[in-house]
């Protein structure tokens, strides 16, 4: 009888596990992220952003993103080809890890803000206004952008230029101003 009790709860405890394993897994991916397969990847980010998602992971070398819907609680993975077009979305069933990537993802953009830095320093001040005086608009500043240091990215849009002045965070001392690349003269922080 022990015996015919044991089967009995170890077999309604294994379909009560398989019932609730398909279950966590059996999400799919809404029609309108599966939309992007075949676009260009910078205008299936944006149609991302459109319905929600944030970007939590990105790959180096794998051409691949994850992408999180916080109010839907979907994790999606993103795969790219070396052309950038959208080859393939699915499901990343890891979605506690998702939502733990993008909280680190968000705490990095923090750093990032639009204007100018609220520093003042003769020399910081000095270099701001040479930039400003030869047509460059300051567009953002970083906080840590390096341990200790930070920087405000200055665009020339007619000259398609870029120059960022860095300091030390500790006294705002001006530490250099240099040329930075083209695609660095616009906040890369996800607008909410």
């Amino acid at each position: 009888m022990k015996t015919m009790k044991a089967k009995f709860t170890v077999t309604m405890l294994a379909i009560i596990s398989l019932f609730v394993f398909n279950k966590a897994h059996a999400q799919y991916v809404p029609a309108e992220v599966k939309s992007i397969v075949g676009m260009k990847l910078e205008a299936g980010q944006a149609k991302l952003g459109e319905l929600g998602y944030e970007v939590c992971f990105s790959s180096l070398f794998g051409k691949k993103q994850d992408w999180f819907n916080e109010k839907a609680q979907i994790c999606v993975t993103v795969k790219f080809n070396k052309k950038e077009e959208i080859t393939e979305v699915s499901i990343n069933p890891e979605t506690s890890e998702c939502q733990k990537k993008l909280e680190n993802a968000r705490k990095i953009w923090e750093n990032y803000h639009d204007g100018q830095a609220p520093v003042s320093d003769a020399k910081i001040d000095e270099e701001r206004k040479k930039l400003a005086d030869a047509g460059f608009v300051v567009s953002y500043w970083v906080n840590d952008v390096a341990p200790g240091r930070a920087a405000e990215y200055w665009v020339n849009e007619s000259a398609k230029k870029v120059k960022s002045i860095v300091w030390e965070t500790l006294g705002n001392k001006w530490a250099m101003t240099h040329d930075s690349d083209y695609s660095m003269g616009k906040n890369p922080a996800p607008t909410k």
